[in-house]
């Protein structure tokens, strides 16, 4: 089973929010898709998100927050023919599953499907203020 880093380990049922130190994170209704980035050389994918959320321990009323899957393989993933960018703004859920004794995702960003294995799981938050165009500043 993949290792959760900086969130709470999720059941099979599909996930938008997640239990972190500073509180709960939900990335569909109060976040926006900024960036999505694949590095064969770290075996990554990451996901970037601004939240525009308030967190424990925090004055910032939005984080970039980023979902690095670790030790990724099995990558797939789909592109409508008719592909447009605002139907991948959000996530809709990410569902995780164990296939002999492997951790499997199902990331669903709207026009955007990922399916991977992948060994971690981590969630990072940075401290950034971001103007309502979603930037950092």
């Amino acid at each position: 089973m993949a290792r959760f880093i900086g969130l709470e380990p999720f059941s099979t049922w599909p996930e938008i929010e997640f239990e972190t130190a500073g509180g709960l994170i939900d990335l569909h209704n109060m976040a926006d898709l900024e960036d999505l980035t694949i590095s064969p050389q770290r075996s990554t994918l990451t996901i970037r998100f601004v939240y525009f959320g308030k967190l424990q321990g925090s004055d910032a009323e939005s984080h970039v927050v980023e979902l690095e899957f670790g030790g990724i393989r099995n990558l797939k993933m789909e592109l409508p023919a008719d592909y447009e960018p605002r139907a991948a703004e959000t996530l809709e859920d990410i569902a995780h599953r164990e296939v002999s004794g492997q951790s499997y995702f199902d990331i669903d960003m709207g026009d955007v499907k990922c399916t991977l294995a992948a060994e971690t799981l981590t969630l990072r938050v940075s401290d950034v203020n971001c103007p309502k165009d979603g930037h950092p500043s």
